[in-house]
């Protein structure tokens, strides 16, 4: 964040910093003060090409429900060499990634971790990242703000479900998606294909501001979702808050239902809108089952450019990760009935039944 967005997000949550996470709030002001200095430098040096620039096609947005498999679709499509994707430098410092990428790039590089705490996949400083942490960064009330402090009051969960949202909101969640966009454009001249969970509550909206625009939405069974989302939570929280976390788990999953129902809420109520070649839902069990007929399926379907390039990229990436163990998550009697009574709309409309 740059310091004016830093500053903002601490006063909204009272400072109310945690006192063993002191060094780290003194360290990221520290680093505010650089992204500030960087983003004015970028805005003199970039500001017009960034004010001027043209997508060069429609984005190709991947959506779903947060542990859905939308990360695997993202690392599939970035795999082709005809789209562009923001890396994880570009989506942390977005405010300046296209002038200090020769300063800081090898400095990233070196302290990012190499595997994901959530589920151990491989990351790097130059693997695909969700364009949401980027709009966080802008100080964008994205639900993602409520890391920094898990134990306060924090209602910008509900902007999950973008037709409810103010139209302060809208707009401000428009500039920021628009400017980070063209900032990419200038930086990659080449489609943009994108991925964020909370974007599945903005399908209508983003389908206006982006004319064309593709749409893949993945699914996976509740029953694995649920208690997945539950250890991605708390996991970022610990690492990443200002505050150690509270909340018990009955918390946590009231938390992650009301997410649920306020992101398909809107998404069940405009998906009809999209005509079949920009949007094509897509279930996580079936892309690992058979990833090539499932890619090509969402080529074909979106009208994207030709599959048969990208098909032995996408039968390597799937042999080197043959060997790779999932984290094992099981669920509770009571967990389960409160899953079918909740996510019944959801297992009906993709297609998964109770008990599987």
């Amino acid at each position: 964040m740059r310091t004016r967005d830093f500053y903002r997000l601490m006063r909204e949550n009272r400072f109310q910093v945690h006192p063993t996470r002191y060094p780290m709030m003194v360290m990221v002001s520290g680093c505010t003060v650089i992204n500030s200095l960087f983003s004015g430098v970028q805005h003199l040096t970039q500001g017009s090409r960034i004010q001027s620039a043209t997508l060069k096609r429609p984005p190709v947005f991947i959506i779903g429900h947060w542990r859905s498999g939308t990360t695997l679709m993202h690392e599939l499509m970035a795999m082709d060499q005809r789209l562009a994707f923001p890396t994880n430098f570009d989506a942390f410092i977005p405010s300046h990634f296209l002038t200090s990428r020769f300063l800081f790039y090898p400095i990233l590089k070196m302290l990012m971790p190499r595997r994901r705490p959530m589920d151990n996949m491989s990351l790097g400083i130059g693997s695909p990242q969700e364009d949401d942490f980027a709009l966080c960064a802008y100080g964008t009330p994205t639900p993602y703000r409520r890391i920094a402090f898990p134990n306060r009051p924090n209602r910008e969960h509900l902007n999950l479900n973008l037709d409810i949202a103010g139209e302060n909101v809208q707009q401000e969640i428009q500039e920021a998606m628009e400017y980070f966009l063209k900032a990419l454009t200038v930086r990659y001249d080449s489609q943009l294909v994108l991925k964020s969970p909370p974007h599945t509550g903005r399908l209508h909206h983003l389908a206006e501001w982006f004319p064309g625009a593709k749409f893949v939405h993945m699914s996976r069974h509740p029953y694995k979702l649920v208690p997945s989302t539950m250890r991605l939570w708390k996991l970022l929280d610990q690492i990443q808050g200002f505050q150690i976390p509270k909340y018990d788990d009955t918390w946590m999953k009231n938390y992650i239902f009301e997410c649920k129902d306020l992101m398909y809420a809107s998404y069940f109520g405009h998906r009809a809108e999209l005509p079949e070649n920009q949007l094509v839902e897509v279930k996580f069990e079936d892309l690992v089952a058979d990833p090539v007929s499932e890619m090509h399926r969402v080529y074909e379907q979106l009208e994207m450019a030709e599959f048969n390039q990208l098909k032995p990229s996408i039968e390597q990436y799937f042999y080197s990760k043959k060997d790779h163990q999932t984290n094992p998550f099981s669920i509770d009697s009571t967990l389960q009935t409160e899953i079918d009574n909740n996510w019944h709309q959801y297992m009906e409309v993709f297609g998964y039944g109770q008990s599987e």
